[in-house]
């Protein structure tokens, strides 16, 4: 493995829905930790770097089963998480919260410079909206039948009794988790990005170039995606019930700083209406873009079923 100046160490974010288990702590933050331990009593200069993820669908999901906010979860379970790790003696360099604004500037400035280099492909779709809760749903507000096992309390994203991979248009009989009633289809557009046109150079520098410093099951699950073709990745999400020519996303986001291409309005017409984003649950003032259906909007962060 080639030698490095310096190391950053990450573990996977936990959801900042509940507090964590042993299991957590054996399978990720631990054999890390004594990785980084390990690299500075060898004299090397290393970073252990986490943090609470604030965003998706798990942390609205317990909201309503705690009957309290997005934003109460969030900050109560990433205090006990912080704390936990700072009494088992885990030694992070920095424990942060995606939530905090430097974190969503910083995926608005990717965001934008890729869109205006073009290289984001638009793309309509249908996707099922909740007309009586006025939201398009994220794949794990959406339960049916699955068409594999006939499971019938299957996730818009997953089967939980036979393991299938679904999207919400496979479920059968599918019902929205919010009100129990039949969402329907609306047309919505997104900004995808089309990872097809890397392949090449993917390719060739995760299969060939650095084929020694993967483990192998990371090297594995790398080329089966490269072998299978990769496809093209949404980089945006319908948060917010919006018309599909003005596009309105997460109010706690902000895509372009520019006063000249955005104008403070909720959806409902309320101007500067602070308000939650029913996928993240974050809170803000909500915008829509004024330049028309060509320009993006805002984007939340929430990742489809909160995977």
């Amino acid at each position: 493995m080639s030698k490095f100046k310096r190391t950053l160490v990450t573990a996977a974010l936990p959801y900042a829905n509940g507090p964590k288990h042993i299991g957590h702590l054996a399978g990720a933050y631990i054999p890390a930790d004594i990785y980084t331990r390990y690299l500075r009593n060898c004299g090397e200069e290393v970073m252990y770097v986490c943090g609470s993820d604030e965003h998706g669908t798990a942390i609205p999901i317990q909201a309503q089963k705690e009957s309290t906010t997005a934003q109460a979860i969030i900050d109560r379970y990433h205090a006990l998480l912080k704390s936990n790790f700072e009494k088992l003696g885990v030694a992070f360099d920095i424990y942060h919260r995606t939530s905090d604004q430097i974190h969503h500037e910083t995926a608005q400035e990717f965001f934008l410079q890729l869109y205006h280099k073009g290289l984001f492909t638009e793309e309509t779709s249908e996707q099922y909206f909740d007309e009586e809760q006025q939201t398009f749903l994220a794949d794990r507000y959406i339960k049916g039948t699955c068409p594999n096992c006939a499971f019938d309390n299957a996730y818009g994203d997953q089967c939980e009794k036979c393991g299938k991979a679904l999207s919400p248009n496979e479920l059968i009989n599918p019902i929205s988790t919010l009100s129990s009633k039949t969402p329907v289809l609306k047309t919505t557009k997104h900004w995808y990005l089309p990872l097809q046109n890397y392949e090449p150079w993917l390719k060739e520098w995760l299969l060939e170039g650095h084929k020694a410093d993967w483990k192998p099951n990371t090297y594995g699950q790398s080329k089966s995606w490269i072998d299978g073709g990769l496809s093209p990745r949404a980089m945006t999400c319908g948060g917010l019930a919006t018309l599909p020519t003005t596009p309105t996303a997460c109010p706690a986001m902000t895509c372009d700083p520019s006063p000249s291409r955005s104008a403070t309005a909720s959806p409902d017409g309320a101007r500067g209406q602070s308000r939650s984003c029913r996928s993240c649950g974050r809170r803000g003032t909500a915008t829509a873009t004024t330049s028309g259906p060509s320009e993006p909007s805002r984007r939340c962060d929430r990742r489809r079923g909160g995977a």
